[in-house]
């Protein structure tokens, strides 16, 4: 009987150390969420229209992109560029990229005001 008991009292012991490493494992290999960073600057405004402005994607934590521009059109190119014609005045337009990572489905938006020059 005492046989037994040492047994059971081993194997009791060898299944209790076998969960506690497997839980510290698991739990290592939990990560925490980061979130989509959504940023980006353009160049190419600098001269009168008509002009084509260059936007450069600087966002982090995304791999899937959503511009879009002050009249609807949009696009998911990485470092999109946009025609903007002359209409006889400077104008302010804006340009919105959303950002989202496809593994989480987590988004963030960030938008700017762009100046165009008029060629007057």
């Amino acid at each position: 009987m005492k046989k037994y008991l040492f047994l059971i009292s081993i194997l009791s012991i060898i299944i209790l150390i076998g969960c506690t490493k497997a839980d510290e494992s698991d739990q290592k290999n939990v990560g925490t969420l980061t979130l989509p960073i959504a940023s980006f600057y353009y160049s190419g405004n600098e001269i009168p229209a008509p002009v084509t402005v260059t936007f450069h994607n600087t966002s982090q934590y995304s791999d899937q992109f959503k511009w879009t521009f002050h009249n609807g059109s949009t696009s998911s190119d990485f470092s999109p560029s946009y025609n903007y014609p002359n209409i006889g005045e400077d104008k302010t337009y804006l340009v919105t990229l959303k950002a989202t990572d496809s593994n989480t489905g987590e988004t963030n938006t960030r938008s700017k005001s762009v100046l165009i020059l008029s060629s007057k």
